[in-house]
Order: C-alpha cells, then structure tokens, then sequence
C-alpha cells in the first residue's frame, strides 16, 4: 500500500514537473511570437523541451512567420512598384500635355504666319493621338491584369491568324526597310485560345520589333513537343540581360531616349493576355538579338 502511494505520488509529481515545462516553454514561445508581433525580432521561435506537440505547434508558427516575412516583402516590392509605375506614368502624360500647351501657346501669337500655324496644328493632332493612345494603354493594362477580366477559349488556327496580323503589317515593314524572315509551318495548328487576344499579342509583339530591331528580323512558327510556338527574333545592340529580366514589367522602357513614343507597356500587355490563355511568353538575348517565344497547348 505505502509502495502505491509513493508511486503515485512520484508520478504525480512528475507529471506536475512537466506540465510547468510545459508551461514554462508556452511562454517562451508567447514571447518569441510578441516580440517577432512588434518588430523586435525577425527570428523565427525556438523550443527547449523536447515535445512532439510543441515542436509541432513551433513549426505551425514559423510557418506562419516565412508567410508574414514573403507577404511583408511583397507588399514593400508592391510599394515600390507603384511609385515607380505613378512616376512613370506621370512622365508619359506629362510630355505629350506639355507640347500641346506649348504649342496651344505659340498659336496664339498674333505673329504666327499661315504656314506656321498649320505646322503648330498637325503637331499638336499626333501629339494628341499619342497621348491617346497612352490613355487606351493604361486603361487596357489595368483591366487585363484584373481578376474579373475572363476570356473566352475556343479552337483557334494560330497560323492563319498570325498570317491576317503580319498582312496588316506589310506597309510599316516597308516603310521601316525590313523583310523579315517568314518560317511559318503549313501544317495547321490549333489552340484553344482567345482570337482577339492573341491579335492584340501578335500585334503588341511585332510592333515592338519593327520600333526597335537594329537588324535582321526572323519570326517562325511551329510545333515543340506538343505546343504551338511562336519565336519572333530581331537583332538588339541596345538591350542587356538586366533589361530583359525586366522586359514585361509595366512601364518599364530599355530605349530610354524613344519613352516619348512609347510606353513599355505593350509587352506587359501582351505577358498578362498569355497567361489569362493559359500561354507562355518568354524573352531572351543571345548573341545580340532579342527572342521573344510565345507557347501555346496544342489542342
């Protein structure tokens, strides 16, 4: 009998001894918690006592923790590109505005010849149809990288598009001295696509190269181990990889000295519509060219 009572109370005593470890260690880790709470710390919690069920909860907190930590740094990262984009945005705005009040201002002199003045006005027309055009490209940016903006898949032929957008091209291709390589597959190729998306990509995508190539251009189209691809390649002596790595960041212009005829938001738009199509676009530099590839599932 008095053996039992010993025991009972040996394990009564230790089972008290731990739950004040227990405790001991909970406030431990309350304070670790506070203290990360309040900015004090940024290291993740540590346990003393060996327990499968604290070790578990510390893990669940450090969890937690790397969460808070990537969300805090997205939200900085965040920051930092809206006031980058609002600076630039305002940039773009500004210049045209500036001309056109410039040269609202010298129409008024009373000095002004005829001649003159008609100069002044056609200035200020493609001056407004520029500013414009910068307006449609904010809107449109805005509403194809919301979530509400859906759509609509359905069986598309790429390469009889592709061909109506390069049509629609020739001129500028003329005027600009290019004749471009042309090495589209005849075999048809199909993929559950949005039709006027993938236009608008085309389009954004064979712009930028006739804008910017200081060379040869080449653009093919063909099948990759079941996906449809499109590489739109053009020689580039202006670009580095740090500009490619930002290549389909809103607003961001490598060729700084042409940001008043463009926006660098062109490819950003034609990056988000790939996705929304469940597509791919890619860029790279080698050997001194750009390559753009666009990647489709073939359907």
């Amino acid at each position: 009998m008095i053996y039992v009572t010993i025991t009972a109370v040996l394990l009564m005593f230790i089972f008290l001894l731990r739950l004040a470890w227990i405790k001991k260690e909970m406030r431990r880790l309350s304070v670790q918690v506070e203290r990360f709470h309040q900015g004090l710390s940024g290291k993740k919690v540590d346990i003393a006592l060996l327990d499968k069920d604290i070790e578990e909860l510390a893990g669940n907190i450090n969890q937690l923790i790397d969460l808070a930590v990537q969300s805090n740094r997205d939200r900085i990262r965040s920051d930092r590109e809206l006031r980058q984009a609002i600076a630039n945005m305002s940039h773009d705005l500004r210049t045209p505005l500036t001309a056109i009040i410039g040269y609202t201002k010298l129409l008024e002199v009373s000095s002004v010849t005829d001649e003159k003045r008609q100069e002044y006005m056609s200035i200020i027309r493609a001056t407004a149809d520029r500013l414009h055009t910068l307006l449609h490209e904010f809107f449109e940016l805005s509403l194809v990288q919301s979530t509400e903006y859906h759509l609509k898949l359905e069986p598309v032929q790429i390469n009889a598009l592709l061909w109506d957008v390069l049509t629609g091209f020739y001129d500028q291709f003329i005027e600009n001295q290019i004749v471009p390589d042309l090495q589209i597959t005849d075999e048809p190729l199909i993929a559950d696509v949005d039709q006027s998306a993938v236009e608008r990509v085309f389009e954004n995508l064979i712009s930028n190269v006739i804008r910017h190539t200081t060379g040869n251009v080449a653009i093919s189209l063909k099948e990759n181990e079941g996906n449809i691809l499109l590489i739109i390649r053009n020689q580039a002596d202006n670009l580095s990889e740090q500009d490619i790595d930002k290549l389909f960041d809103r607003f961001y212009t490598a060729d700084r000295s042409r940001s008043s005829r463009r926006t660098g938001l062109g490819l950003s738009i034609a990056y988000s519509l790939m996705l929304k199509m469940n597509g791919r676009l890619t860029a790279r530099l080698q050997d001194g060219c750009l390559e753009m590839r666009c990647e489709w599932k073939r359907s």
